[in-house]
């Protein structure tokens, strides 16, 4: 799944930029887009507080950033690595698209992580729901 977004140079570079327009105006404490399940149904998504917590993450508060989401650090990594193959030379950026397709078909470690990550929103919504919620407002 990762590799077929790392294919595309332009999706790459647009998910970098949106990511990096999203947290500046959250930085300079502009408006920004909010959710748009937890503002149509009034539950979070299951990535709700992922902005926030990657916002603490590139500050060095990793506490804030991991009591916020867990999944902090992985959305990180990913947006790293989908700028960073984006915008090595073409021959380079096959290898290393091979490379993540390959390791994606032995280990299935994407689907892993979307499993994870549905798990980790199920508690979140169904344990914790009073926190999570409140924690999603601001």
């Amino acid at each position: 799944m990762l590799a077929q977004v790392l294919e595309r140079r332009a999706t790459g570079l647009a998910i970098g930029a949106a990511a990096a327009l999203h947290l500046g105006l959250m930085y300079f404490e502009l408006p920004s887009w909010s959710c748009p399940v937890r503002d149509t149904l009034g539950i979070p998504c299951p990535g709700c507080g992922l902005s926030r917590a990657t916002a603490a993450l590139l500050l060095g508060d990793w506490r804030t950033a991991l009591a916020q989401h867990a999944f902090a650090p992985l959305l990180l990594a990913v947006l790293v690595l989908l700028v960073g193959m984006a915008l090595l030379p073409e021959p380079l950026r096959r290898k290393g698209v091979a490379r993540v397709a390959r390791f994606e078909r032995h280990t299935g470690l994407t689907a892993l992580l979307l499993v994870a990550l549905m798990l980790y929103w199920l508690v979140r919504l169904l344990v914790f729901r009073s926190a999570f919620i409140h924690s999603t407002l601001g």
